[in-house]
């Protein structure tokens, strides 16, 4: 890949390349059948995108950003509250039945002390609004404190996934309607101007395979999110009992105690 046009456009970046490039590029190859049957190298158009080369970069990060609008869009109708009915937030809520209360405690505790923010306090004094408030500005600056940690190489992974998933399915309504423009030019092409059943076929298998898809996607990239949480709090626990550990350490060092 050409890096200095990547890295200009901060398609470098792992996160970008994969969460948003990468649907957004899955989303126009259901035209490929089409395109081959009519003579267009879109194959070709695909591979200079991928290669990240002059114009083709500029195009890379254009879709890549529609990727995520698509994305974000999708995100605000599977959580219509967000980011306060995300599971990263609603899983700290007192109200949550999922998570017990000695593990919202555990996770309290471990947040006062890696970014200062009491979430049991807010807890205790009963103001609904204030206590959303306290949870989101802790998980955002949770995700400062652990973000480039190597405790949170897991969550970083399921962040990646759970991107990709998201912007792959919000663009469903693009990547079926190119499925299904392919399988009417692929059948149109054979029945009325000599293509091949090769291609109808295949582009009938890939419009089904797309319906389903469709249908599907939503609820996988719900699980993605639960995943990216629980590894996300994996994270700071074990962050916070590292800090412990070198707080413990420090004090039982020569010199590193109170003053005598």
């Amino acid at each position: 890949m050409n890096r200095s046009w990547l890295n200009y456009f901060n398609l470098s970046d792992h996160y970008e390349r994969k969460a948003r490039f990468l649907p957004a590029v899955l989303s126009v190859l259901p035209l490929l059948p089409v395109a081959t049957t009519f003579g267009v190298p879109l194959l070709e158009w695909s591979k200079l995108l991928m290669a990240g080369v002059g114009l083709g970069a500029v195009v890379a990060v254009a879709l890549s950003h529609v990727a995520s609008a698509f994305g974000n869009r999708l995100q605000d109708k599977l959580w219509p509250d967000w980011p306060h009915d995300a599971p990263t937030n609603r899983w700290l809520h007192p109200d949550e039945k999922s998570v017990s209360v000695q593990q919202k405690e555990r996770w309290y505790q471990a947040i006062k002390s890696l970014v200062q923010i009491d979430i049991q306090k807010a807890v205790d004094a009963g103001e609904p609004d204030e206590l959303k408030a306290t949870i989101n500005d802790a998980v955002k600056a949770l995700r400062s404190r652990i973000w480039k940690t190597s405790e949170a190489e897991r969550a970083q992974l399921h962040n990646i996934d759970y991107g990709f998933a998201r912007n792959l399915t919000g663009l469903r309504s693009v990547w079926t309607t190119f499925a299904l423009s392919s399988l009417v030019g692929c059948w149109y092409a054979y029945i009325w101007d000599n293509g091949t059943i090769l291609w109808a076929i295949v582009s009938t298998v890939v419009a089904v395979g797309a319906l389903v898809l469709a249908t599907l996607l939503p609820g996988y990239v719900r699980k993605k999110a639960h995943y990216y949480t629980e590894s996300f709090f994996a994270a700071v626990v074990a962050l916070s009992a590292s800090k412990q550990q070198q707080l413990t350490k420090t004090d039982t060092q020569p010199g590193g105690g109170p003053l005598r």
